[in-house]
């Protein structure tokens, strides 16, 4: 990796020849430089052509709203973050996606009827001690879809727009950011969360986004307030993988709406990320 560039006209000739090529480069704060007039509609070819300049500018490009940034991180908050990156367990931080809410009899037979039909109902109230849990209610129901393509097909059905880009929001007016680092756990430094303003939430996002970038090669694309974009290189394995990504997604992303066995089907067959947690 090349040392980081500090200058507009560097940074700019480094995107010639791309996607991003003639587009205005600024100063933004906290020694971060914004490329403006990115067309939205053409969001993810401009990330990837920032990324692959990454080499030559030594800065990871991150889409947020104009005037986001709020934050200037010094080098010791930023060496401090980056510490406990890799140290810190987010998931006891994060644990909205493991809540044990009991399930009794009809409970199960009204989840069990409403996802998977009225012919599997039986098999639910035989295999699953009552009363049970959300959990083990949603995990028993993955676990049978894993054991019956065509009843997961059947369930699944509708939540297409689960896979891919097609829950990816973009906006009229955008910013290409691109921060002092090509360490991308480090962004939420500059860039701001919904989801990780609570206490020590900041560390935990960003030990978060460490482990994703180690297992699953998960790179930030946008982060506008309280949704966050990724795409990740390699897919969960459908199984305990799948369910625990998506227990994780969940957990960050707390206003997904969909039930766990849902988003782990969905994480086994995209690459696309997003998590949107709001007020």
């Amino acid at each position: 990796m090349a040392a980081r560039m500090d200058d507009a006209g560097d940074i700019a000739a480094a995107l010639r020849g791309t996607a991003l090529q003639g587009h205005p480069v600024g100063e933004g704060l906290g020694r971060t430089f914004l490329v403006e007039q990115v067309d939205p509609a053409r969001l993810l070819d401009a990330w990837q052509a920032a990324h692959a300049a990454m080499p030559a500018t030594g800065r990871w490009p991150v889409f947020t709203l104009p005037g986001d940034l709020d934050h200037e991180p010094d080098a010791d908050e930023l060496a401090d973050l980056d510490r406990v990156a890799r140290t810190l367990d987010p998931w006891s931080v994060y644990q909205r996606y493991g809540r044990e809410d009991a399930q009794d009899q009809g409970d199960v037979e009204r989840y069990v009827r409403a996802f998977l039909g009225d012919d599997v109902v039986a098999s639910a109230l035989e295999q699953l001690a009552l009363p049970t849990t959300s959990t083990a209610l949603q995990r028993w129901t993955y676990d049978t879809l894993l054991a019956d393509p065509q009843l997961a097909s059947r369930a699944f059905r509708g939540c297409e727009y689960l896979v891919g880009t097609a829950r990816w929001h973009t906006y009229p007016d955008v910013q290409l950011v691109l921060l002092p680092t090509t360490s991308q756990w480090l962004a939420p430094a500059w860039v701001p969360y919904f989801g990780a303003t609570s206490d020590n939430g900041i560390p935990a996002l960003a030990a978060a986004m460490w482990q994703w970038d180690q297992r699953w090669g998960a790179a930030l694309i946008a982060a506008w307030g309280t949704m966050l974009q990724l795409t990740a290189q390699r897919r969960p394995q459908p199984g305990p993988q799948a369910w625990e990504l998506a227990g994780q997604l969940m957990a960050v992303g707390g206003s997904l709406q969909c039930e766990q066995w849902q988003l782990a089907i969905a994480l086994t067959r995209g690459d696309a990320w997003f998590l949107h947690d709001r007020p």
